[in-house]
């Protein structure tokens, strides 16, 4: 009951209100369907409604008519490709979530568009996804002992060159990004799982959750002003973000030393000093209407962009927390023109395999 009143609501106010007034009467739906469900459901709810990141990629390729494969790694985690495994050019996606929820069966399609529009321009790619470990099973750096390992088996075992592998990051998984960056740099692991020298073709963060207070430095105190302004327009509310971050924060066995790599717009000014050195490229994305966008904005210009010469950051106008794949949760591609960041994404990650024939 609660639900329908709310949904009439959104679409009769729609055409009048500045967070929906420019998205399509199925965007409306599926985004305040979303939040609410988010917003709404205790974790352990959440969890046993959305089911298993196998168990949704299993179906999903299923009826697709496509592949099962699935590698198992060290330390429990997972690789779920996408069609045919391919390893002469990966592109390893960290699925977001909150460090809570699986894979969710939108993120699939648009990754199979993504991957049949590379086909298009001559680029045959594997996209493998990242399958790890979620609370309360696991806390860090359970996520980035898997992510890590996987990235060695794809080195290793599949024979992918570090030239020749992108990383992709939304949410949560951007954080993962993050944290596999900063591991390059300061490895937490002895010893490393990536091999020190290895440098990757790219990494990619979409709406990085890389805030988990809301504050935009360790001596702040104060919450951003976007988690304020947007808790309304967003599909994720401020109250649901700082939950899941005190959840990730509290499972932490060395706050001291863990905050760098799990909180990052907490780490020290240098932190990702000769991030160069570990990446060809970096990419931030964030949306106008999140509540993470200031802390996305900050993330980049003090963190990333000091630290790398090739760091790119685009603000979708309009846009919500991982805005793209919410065009794959009620349709079937890209909807409309105020999605300009899906054919971003594509050209950027186009551009890295491109430049990787010719190094």
């Amino acid at each position: 009951m609660v639900l329908a009143f709310i949904l009439s609501f959104e679409i009769l106010a729609s055409p009048f209100v500045t967070r929906s007034k420019s998205k399509s009467f199925r965007r409306v739906v599926g985004d305040t369907l979303f939040r609410f469900v988010t917003a709404t459901f205790p974790d352990v709810e959440l969890q046993y409604f959305l089911g298993t990141s196998v168990g949704i990629y299993s179906e999903w390729a299923r009826n697709k008519k496509l592949s099962v494969t699935i590698d198992e790694l060290q330390g429990g985690g997972k690789l779920l490709w996408i069609g045919p495994k391919k390893t002469e050019k990966v592109l390893l996606f960290c699925h977001g979530g909150a460090y809570i929820a699986p894979l969710q069966n939108f993120m699939l399609p648009f990754w199979r568009f993504i991957q049949l529009e590379l086909e298009k321009r001559g680029l045959e790619v594997g996209i493998a996804i990242m399958s790890y470990s979620v609370i309360p099973v696991a806390h860090f750096p359970t996520p980035l002992w898997q992510a890590s390992q996987a990235i060695k088996h794809l080195m290793y075992v599949d024979n992918v060159k570090p030239s020749n592998l992108q990383l992709f990051g939304d949410s949560a998984g951007g954080n993962l990004v993050s944290q596999i960056l900063s591991s390059m740099l300061h490895p937490p692991f002895s010893p490393p799982i990536i091999p020190p020298g290895t440098r990757l073709r790219g990494a990619y963060m979409m709406s990085p959750w890389i805030s988990m207070t809301g504050v935009g430095s360790p001596k702040s105190k104060e919450v951003l002003p976007s988690f304020t302004e947007n808790d309304h327009c967003d599909v994720l509310s401020t109250k649901s973000l700082l939950r899941w971050g005190s959840d990730v924060l509290s499972g932490l066995q060395h706050p001291s030393s863990d905050v760098p790599y799990v909180d990052p717009i907490r780490a020290p000014s240098d932190w990702y000093k000769g991030l160069q050195e570990v990446v060809d490229r970096v990419f931030v994305s964030t949306g106008e209407y999140e509540c993470l966008r200031d802390a996305n904005r900050m993330f980049f210009e003090r963190k990333i962009r000091p630290c790398h010469g090739n760091a790119e950051f685009f603000e979708l106008k309009g846009g919500v927390h991982n805005d793209p794949f919410f065009d794959f949760y009620v349709a079937d591609g890209p909807l409309g023109a105020r999605q300009k960041l899906t054919p971003i994404i594509l050209d950027w990650v186009e551009r890295g395999f491109e430049n990787s024939r010719i190094r």
